[in-house]
């Protein structure tokens, strides 16, 4: 049951999905935050789900993440004040993925949040 709410909650991101401004300046240095570690198989879905932030805060993805082991895949709000960004696991590897909460298209990061991403071949 709980996948099967994880699987309709995901597709409602990906039908949401919004465009990302390429345009924007890239995000400074990230506070120190923990790193959490997501372990997965090829051609699935990872999400994150993220706090929305206040007065025009918005998490940004921080840094480089290996495009040919992760890549975003969707991204958009569920009501609740979360935001959340969808990766697809392509091939086996490590990546990190990282945010950085902004006040919106300016670099300085206010909080920050790290995963690393294992991708395992599918058995």
């Amino acid at each position: 049951m709980k996948k099967i709410a994880l699987l309709l909650a995901l597709a409602l991101v990906a039908a949401a999905a919004v465009p990302a401004r390429a345009s924007a300046p890239p995000v400074g240095p990230l506070p120190e935050s923990p790193v959490t570690t997501i372990t997965t198989v090829t051609q699935e879905l990872v999400s994150f789900a993220l706090p929305r932030g206040n007065s025009g805060l918005v998490w940004r993805t921080a840094q480089d993440t290996n495009p040919n082991v992760a890549r975003e895949f969707a991204e958009g709000d569920i009501p609740g004040n979360i935001t959340v960004v969808v990766f697809l696991a392509r091939k086996p590897g490590t990546t990190m993925v990282a945010f950085g909460l902004t006040n919106d298209e300016k670099p300085k990061a206010y909080r920050a949040a790290r995963y690393r991403v294992i991708v395992k071949p599918r058995s």
